[in-house]
């Protein structure tokens, strides 16, 4: 079932990567990006942010004026800001979901990179309710929501003796404090943990790409600065907690799962999000898979150069003190837990070489699956069978297309497990020794490495810009790389093998022909359609999911009864006077004139509207000695009108009888919210009824 969905899911990128490259090219494609891009949204929701806290008041009245403020007083620039604050943020929950699926899709994430793949779970669980934080800090009626409705998730854990909820009842339970409590956890506390996160992120990772190219930050910038202007972000009506909102535009990149509170428990959208995380972390270990072995150094002939240790995308390899007694100073030590086997430390090795014949061909550093020695001999056994005016050897890596269909008489495939373990030299013995006309160099699609950095590197060395270089006297144009120019816009790897044959037939006819460079990018009026219509849509889709479908809370001609109270029932036995024998045996700080069971006896409630039975409840006491008190909290949907409301509560133990209870005719209008407690001091029931 899951190998499947991985086709299906590349296949899906594969075709978005390519659409997207008539905009931004191979090297600019931001799918290549997704990391980089979610760290810059939240550059732009952290600059933002620290102006809206500028002139953020954290008091209960304040909170709702102050952002109006902002978005309609301060229209030039606040309304901006604001706007920019939450379509960055759900910018990168977009690009965050998309760097995850992405990841996994592509198998990413297995071996010995499951470190990178782990420390970015608890990154989601800082991220969201980063967000759900900022969206009750407005205090309108969608965070009116929020709030009751994440209380109400929390009072489900066993952390809490007292019901949270019971705190956004009505506005005299609320206190200024919460907002100081929610601006430090959403401008201090959670940024703080979400910075150590993504260090933990990228702490195996070499040369991590923490931002993205400039024309990317640009174009997404602009992208959200032109969304902000044209629809910019406002409140819903203040929140009333006297008043139960009926409907509410919902932030559906945040706010996902609060919809299902409404038809599931919150057990079970607890379930749903622990075992949906368990899974993900699991992943990869489900099910196991062998790593290969990982790269050996061999010290005869390590002349510690570092080339592979620079080159390694892991930080694998590190350098250390000679220990064999050679003249040279360092040598190169291997990683076993953080070694992927991608090869790319062999194709920077300057003694991975095919022309050595005098000796035994063992580089200083080698993959023992496929030793240098066995890819000469598989190059040259692959050269043999070869004929015509056009022989062209393909390589291919783990993650390029299929590619055995593009064998024939002219044309030899051999798989390599990433292109930059092929060393340039190899490339230099294949054109040389004439074993074929031409070599193409298949990678991955759109240039997305597998290992991060081994199109990269690849291109570098055969341009002759990063060492081992290919040497000068190997025309490189005899060498295509698939995911570049003309090659990577064709789309598929047979018509590119064409587009490269014909090339070579230029070659050979004229010699100055084909002088274009591989990496060519067209110019910034073609691309320029492609680029707009791209961040049109994603801008599109951030605005549209941030405030739509609404969210029907209540029927229109509903309102809303909140059950609720703290009381402690009688104790389970009478209490016994000691005598003053007894107490002179007791330690001084422990001479209580009464000797008193701990245990209370559990709290049974009956809620009736009319003829209707709501809730009938037998609340156990609180604490671990059962001495607590018991508590309840529970809401319900009623229709407008007269209702005739019965509550009663047993707190003695006494079977089949109500020690305390309260009927009362009481009119419901649409939209009230009228709460019942229990006054555990004067032993009455109290209904709290606005308007």
């Amino acid at each position: 079932m899951v190998q499947p969905v991985k086709q299906l899911g590349r296949s899906l990128f594969g075709l978005a990567e390519r659409l997207l490259e008539w905009g931004f090219g191979s090297t600019l494609n931001p799918l290549h990006y997704l990391g980089a891009l979610t760290i810059f949204f939240f550059w732009i929701v952290l600059v933002s942010g620290i102006w809206l806290f500028i002139f953020f008041r954290t008091s209960v009245d304040g909170a709702y004026e102050s952002v109006e403020y902002l978005t309609h007083g301060q229209w030039y620039f606040g309304s901006v800001m604001r706007s920019l604050h939450r379509y960055a943020s759900d910018a990168a929950v977009v690009t965050l979901v998309l760097h995850i699926a992405r990841e996994w899709i592509f198998d990413h994430y297995r071996r010995k990179r499951w470190f990178s793949w782990i420390t970015g779970v608890p990154l989601l669980w800082i991220v969201i309710p980063l967000g759900i934080t900022g969206y009750w800090l407005v205090w309108d009626q969608l965070a009116q929501y929020v709030a009751l409705t994440t209380a109400e998730m929390l009072d489900w854990l066993p952390i809490f003796t007292d019901s949270m909820a019971r705190n956004f009842l009505s506005d005299a339970d609320l206190s200024n404090r919460f907002f100081t409590l929610m601006a430090f956890l959403h401008l201090i506390g959670l940024p703080l943990f979400l910075v150590l996160g993504i260090w933990m992120h990228v702490l195996r990772i070499s040369a991590p790409r923490i931002n993205p190219p400039r024309t990317l930050m640009i174009g997404t910038l602009l992208c959200m600065v032109l969304l902000s202007l044209a629809w910019p972000a406002v409140s819903q009506d203040k929140a009333n907690l006297a008043i139960a909102p009926r409907s509410v535009s919902l932030d559906w990149y945040y706010l996902l799962v609060y919809p299902l509170m409404k038809s599931w428990s919150p057990g079970q959208v607890w379930l749903l999000l622990v075992a949906g995380s368990a899974l993900i972390f699991l992943a990869p270990w489900l099910p196991p898979k062998r790593s290969p072995a990982v790269a050996r150094v061999d010290l005869d002939n390590c002349n510690g150069c570092q080339r592979c240790a620079d080159d390694c995308p892991y930080g694998a390899i590190m350098m250390q003190a000679r220990t064999d007694g050679s003249r040279y100073e360092h040598e190169a030590v291997v990683s076993a837990e953080l070694c992927v086997s991608c090869g790319i430390c062999v194709g920077a090795c300057p003694t991975a070489t095919p022309f050595r014949k005098a000796s035994d061909l063992i580089p200083g550093i080698d993959l023992p699956d496929l030793t240098a020695v066995l890819l000469r001999e598989q190059v040259e056994e692959a050269a043999q069978p070869l004929q015509g005016g056009q022989r062209v050897m393909v390589f291919g890596c783990a993650g390029s297309a299929r590619l055995a269909a593009l064998a024939d008489a002219q044309t030899a495939v051999l798989s390599i497990e990433c292109m930059a373990h092929l060393p340039p030299p190899f490339l230099d013995y294949i054109l040389s020794r004439d074993l074929a006309d031409g070599v193409m160099l298949a990678g991955c699609k759109g240039g997305g490495c597998d290992y991060r950095l081994g199109a990269e590197w690849t291109g570098q060395r055969i341009n002759r810009q990063r060492d081992p270089y290919l040497r000068k006297r190997i025309d490189n144009r005899r060498i295509a790389m698939a995911w570049t120019g003309r090659f990577a816009d064709s789309g598929n790897p047979v018509r590119a093998l064409r587009l490269f044959r014909e090339k070579l037939v230029a070659l050979k006819d004229q010699p100055e022909a084909g002088n274009e460079p591989e990496s060519r990018i067209p110019p910034w009026y073609r691309r320029a359609p492609g680029m707009v219509l791209a961040f049109a849509l994603f801008g599109f889709a951030v605005s549209v999911f941030s405030s739509w479908p609404d969210v029907q809370l209540l029927q229109p001609q509903q309102a809303v009864v909140s059950l609720t109270f703290s009381h402690a029932g009688k104790r389970i036995g009478e209490c016994r006077q000691l005598s003053q024998e007894e107490l002179n045996k007791l330690p001084p700080n422990m001479r209580k004139p009464a000797d008193c069971p701990r245990e209370r006896w559990p709290v049974r409630v009956v809620f009736r509207a009319g003829d209707e039975l709501l809730l009938q409840r037998t609340l156990p006491p609180s604490g671990i000695w059962n001495d607590g008190e018991s508590t309840i909290y529970a809401r319900f949907a009623l229709p407008a009108g007269q209702h005739r409301l019965f509550i009663g509560l047993n707190d003695s133990g006494a079977s089949g009888e109500l020690d305390y209870q309260l009927q009362q005719e009481v009119e419901l209008f649409p939209q009230q919210h009228v709460v019942i407690g229990f006054d555990s001091n004067r032993h009455e029931f109290t209904i709290l009824q606005e308007r």
